[in-house]
């Protein structure tokens, strides 16, 4: 797991989550302001394995790695653009 310093990004191919699945897509919605809160960014990750190959987080850079809560999995990827954009990625 990358464990982000305070002004990591998020990038395309970053591993995360418990299922570890593969950033694809990532639109920034917070930066991070020191000793008040932590970048976010709405991402589509993706594992070809899994049921819902797709998954649509918010993702938070935290001292000790990334975190993905508020999953919305999708069966493709059409899918899972509709939900990125529904959350306000670009």
């Amino acid at each position: 797991m990358l464990i982000p310093d305070e002004d990591q990004d998020l990038r395309i191919g970053t591993v995360v989550g418990p299922t570890q699945r593969i950033v694809i897509l990532s639109h920034k919605i917070y930066d991070r302001v020191p000793g008040d809160c932590y970048a976010t960014w709405i991402v589509i990750a993706h594992k070809p394995s899994e049921l819902h190959p797709y998954v649509v987080w918010n993702v938070t850079a935290r001292p000790d790695g990334f975190h993905p809560e508020s999953g919305t999995y999708c069966s493709t990827i059409k899918e899972a653009l509709k939900a990125y954009e529904l959350r306000g990625g670009k």
